[in-house]
Formats: C-alpha cells, structure tokens, sequence
C-alpha cells in the first residue's frame, strides 16, 4: 500500500494528500494504523519534494553546462592561430548587423515620413511579426555578449506562477 502512495505523489499528485488523509480516516480502524499511513504519505511527499528538487537541479546545470561549452568553444576559436579571419569575426559581425537591422527598422518605421504599419493590414501584421524576432534575437545577442540575469528569469518565473495561481 505504501507503494501505491508514493507512486501517486511521485506522478504529481501532491495535492490529493487531504483526500487521502480523508479516506484513511473513513477506512483505517486504530490508531497505529492511522498513523503509519500518515508517516508514509510525508515520507512520499518528502521523496517528492527531493526529487522535484533534483530535477531543477539539473536542469540548471544543463543549461549552464551549454552556455558554458558555447562560451568555451568561441573563445578557443578566438585563441586559434588557425582560425581564419572570418571565424574569428563572424559573431560579432552578426550581432552588430542583428542589431543594426533592428534599430533600422524601428527608426523606418518611426520617421520615415510613409505610415507603413497602416498601408495594408498584412503589411502591418508582417512588420510587428519580423519586428517580434529582431527584437528577441537582439535581446538574446545582447545578453550573450553582455550576460544575462538568471535572477531576471527567475523572477519572472515566479511571477507567471503567482499569475496562474489567482487566475485558478
């Protein structure tokens, strides 16, 4: 039976651990009985609570394990007596055009003196979509060459959390 709970918890039941605690009352006859059953549902919950923590855990370390090995890779490119000019250069080359076609395009936009954005409407959904990239591939070549905040992202994690949670 204990099995059976901490399978439940590990497949993200968590919080059916009131319904639970409700039905053991219903169907657990001493005291004794009752209480294994409770310390079996918080050790399945505690081993939960590990495991789930474990899983962010590496996550983390994935994602800077893969930040780390690009930086490296770059950098020993960068050191090559071999590397030609072009493999030397070609990151920075494209961050500035990234960036360059970006702020071109909100400058076209802004003064050019036509209402682009209003011409046609498919010519106005087209300039926002290719506006959206160019913003989020400029915001990601900023934040490589200058860091990133992983506070940043996770505020903004908990803020989407705290979001879904009043929504419910």
């Amino acid at each position: 039976m204990a099995n059976f709970f901490s399978k439940l918890l590990n497949s993200g039941a968590g919080s059916l651990i009131d319904s639970l605690s409700n039905a053991i009352d219903k169907n657990v006859t001493s005291d004794e009985e009752r209480e294994a059953l409770e310390n079996e549902l918080a050790k399945a919950q505690m081993q939960y609570d590990v495991q789930k923590a474990t899983l962010g855990l590496q996550e983390a370390q994935a994602y800077l394990g893969d930040v780390g090995s690009a930086r490296d890779n770059q950098s020993r490119v960068q050191e090559s007596q071999y590397s030609s000019v072009l493999a030397k250069n070609i990151q920075p080359m494209l961050a500035i055009l990234i960036i360059g076609v970006t702020f071109w395009m909100y400058w076209y936009i802004i003064f050019s003196g036509e209402d682009v954005l209003t011409k046609t409407p498919a010519m106005k959904d087209i300039m926002i979509y290719i506006l959206g990239a160019l913003t989020t591939v400029s915001t990601q070549v900023a934040s490589y060459f200058f860091g990133s905040s992983q506070g940043s992202a996770d505020k903004s994690k908990s803020i989407s959390e705290l979001m879904k949670k009043k929504g419910e």
